[in-house]
């Protein structure tokens, strides 16, 4: 699907190159929050190129391959496996963005020994602000970043921890309905709603007042990654089969009914949050298809299983993430069939550019263009692989656009709004940022 760059493409890329973008998930934080790089390996190999470099390390202790992300060892030390890994992973697309932060960001064409030295010498000059710069020069105007899972949701709360004005935080509901639900967790959600929780009725309206709250401090909607941990069929539990395995925990701080003991449990949470979404009128990201890192399995985590979900609660607007990888004919059918359902392409330009090219270009024939959000770079605090990450991202998105304008489907300006629907549009209308639209002329 990669395509074959022409005067179409050269022309519709250097205009999609200069379009207002916004970024539909991250896992930024702050500037303050990243450490400082300080040994070269660490800077560039970490996140999802680690993952590739793991997957290719058969043989090698996992303990090994984490060490090249550590600051604190050598990069002699750390060269002789990262040399052997990076023969086996270089041309993934995970690999590409590594390639462009090593030539954008420190002026190296080709990873080698002597490179890492030269960028060793420019780490010093690399301060937080240099590398949170990116995001304004790749014309990323607002992110919407999903913080509130690790970030303490209490300094959130009390204005302690503020975010950039193109930070547009989403509230977390993985720890408000945790596979692992302990005492624990009841304590925490009371101290968070100042309330202390004595019935499932009281957990819920702590949980609402902490989302209302997150809400009142700028949050604009839910995001939910339980994917990871369990299947995404939610099935309709009766009041009395999630209220035996809570009172379960409320009797005894000791029990763990873990999973899939406390599966009733927890999908009566997620519906009780899908209600308070449309009480609230929040979206919802849902994490489906291919997950971070080794050792998963992603039929679990298949779109499809939220069908069931997505036509019940209808009055939600529900945000597909990753493509659903590696399923595209399951996400194309629920796109097309549920009005309140919309695409997003977070992560996919650098988990498979081509599968990604493949679901924006049948999309196009398949369902309305408005449920297509175009781009997130879905990294940590590591500004510079986001801008890695957009620059493949347009170049995706022209080659698509190249090839339907050629095929006759597009005419070249039809082909430039759509980038700009797809990129900027979309998601200002779904998520209701306030931005002006951006036309084509």
């Amino acid at each position: 699907m990669l395509h074959r760059k022409s005067p179409l493409f050269n022309r519709l890329y250097e205009q999609i190159n200069e379009m207002p973008v916004i970024d539909c998930h991250e896992h930024l934080t702050g500037a303050e929050a990243r450490p400082p790089y300080k040994e070269p390996i660490a800077a560039l190999f970490t996140s999802y190129v680690l993952h590739d470099l793991q997957s290719a390390a058969f043989g090698v202790s996992d303990r090994d391959v984490a060490r090249l992300e550590d600051h604190e060892v050598s990069t002699d030390e750390k060269w002789p496996l990262l040399e052997k890994l990076w023969r086996a992973t270089e041309h993934t697309a995970y690999a590409r963005v590594t390639k462009l932060v090593l030539k954008n960001v420190y002026g190296e064409d080709t990873l080698t020994r002597e490179a890492l030295d030269r960028v060793a010498e420019k780490l010093a000059d690399q301060t937080e602000e240099v590398y949170f710069r990116t995001i304004d020069e790749a014309n990323i105007r607002a992110m919407l970043v999903d913080v509130l899972w690790w970030l303490p949701v209490d300094k959130f709360l009390s204005g302690e921890k503020t975010f950039s004005e193109k930070w547009r935080p989403l509230a977390s509901l993985t720890s408000l309905h945790q596979t692992t639900f302990t005492h624990e967790s009841l304590a925490w959600y009371g101290r968070l709603a100042d309330m202390h929780i004595t019935s499932l009725d009281e957990c819920l309206e702590a949980m609402f007042v902490i989302i209302q709250r997150c809400v009142e401090r700028g949050a604009v909607g839910l995001k939910d990654q339980s994917a990871y941990n369990r299947t995404l069929a939610y099935e309709l539990p009766t009041t009395a089969e999630a209220e035996r395995i809570f009172n379960s925990i409320l009797a005894d701080p000791r029990s763990f009914p873990g999973w899939p003991e406390g599966k009733p449990l927890n999908d009566y949470l997620f519906h009780q949050f899908m209600r308070f979404a449309r009480e609230l009128d929040l979206p919802v990201q849902l994490h489906t298809g291919h997950m971070a890192g080794v050792y998963n399995r992603v039929d679990k985590a298949n779109a499809a299983h939220l069908a069931s979900a997505l036509e019940l609660h209808r009055e939600v607007r529900f945000d597909l993430f990753h493509g659903n990888w590696p399923y595209l004919g399951d996400l194309l059918f629920l796109g097309k069939n549920y009005p309140n359902v919309a695409l997003d392409l977070c992560w996919l330009h650098i988990i498979e550019p081509d599968y990604a090219a493949e679901l924006l270009e049948r999309s196009v024939m398949v369902l309305p263009h408005a449920k297509v959000h175009g781009f997130g770079g879905d990294y940590g605090d590591m500004p510079e692989f986001v801008a890695g990450h957009l620059q493949i991202a347009r170049e995706n998105i022209a080659g698509v656009l190249a090839r339907l304008v050629e095929r006759g489907w597009l005419e070249e300006e039809e082909a430039l709004q759509l980038a700009a629907d797809w990129l900027f549009n979309n998601p200002n209308r779904f998520f209701r940022l306030g931005f002006e639209e951006v036309r084509v002329a």
